[in-house]
């Protein structure tokens, strides 16, 4: 008599939790993160870059990890030659160059860090807000990179530390072992008072 019971609550437990999934409709996003897409608004729209332009070399650079959006420079209408690691530079030797970081995307587009150098020891850093509309992505605005312009923040000072986890004893009476181990379960209560 008790398993046919078991049986029954256990398959009316089950039609509890079971049952169709609602349909959840995706959110339509604001826009696709294509860097490729970012980058040739930067070399159109502020470089103005062409194919009849003589070659620079393009590098591109992840921060703090390696960032590669495999863009073909060509198809974009830039004379640039992507190039990485010691052989490429030892190659290039002697062109111009021209640098991006990864994008960092936020709600109104993005931040770009870039810089341009068409000759040795000219390189001009800057830093561009790219933004998304209806027709792709267009550069909102480029100016002086603040992390190149700003002074750094001084170090911390060891004096500006917390002191070693000591706990500041009261200075108008020192409490014995027993007030520190026992706690006091009403307030009002005096020691040695019923």
């Amino acid at each position: 008599m008790k398993r046919p019971l078991l049986l029954v609550a256990c398959i009316a437990v089950s039609g509890c939790f079971g049952g169709p999934e609602k349909e959840i409709a995706p959110i339509e996003a604001a826009f696709v993160t294509d860097d490729c897409a970012l980058l040739a608004a930067l070399g159109k729209d502020h470089y103005k870059f062409t194919r009849d332009d003589p070659p620079l070399r393009a590098r591109l650079r992840g921060e703090d990890l390696p960032w590669r959006p495999n863009c073909d420079f060509q198809a974009m209408g830039f004379n640039l030659v992507e190039v990485s690691g010691p052989e490429g530079l030892a190659n290039t030797q002697g062109m111009g160059e021209v640098t991006f970081t990864r994008p960092r995307y936020d709600a109104e587009g993005a931040l770009v860090r870039t810089s341009m150098a068409r000759a040795p020891g000219a390189e001009v850093r800057e830093l561009c807000r790219v933004e998304h509309a209806e027709s792709g992505w267009k550069v909102g605005s480029c100016g002086p990179d603040p992390k190149e312009t700003q002074p750094r923040p001084p170090p911390p000072n060891p004096a500006d530390q917390t002191p070693d986890g000591k706990v500041p004893l009261p200075v108008e009476r020192v409490p014995d072992a027993r007030l520190l181990t026992i706690p006091d379960p009403d307030p009002n209560n005096s020691p040695g008072r019923n």
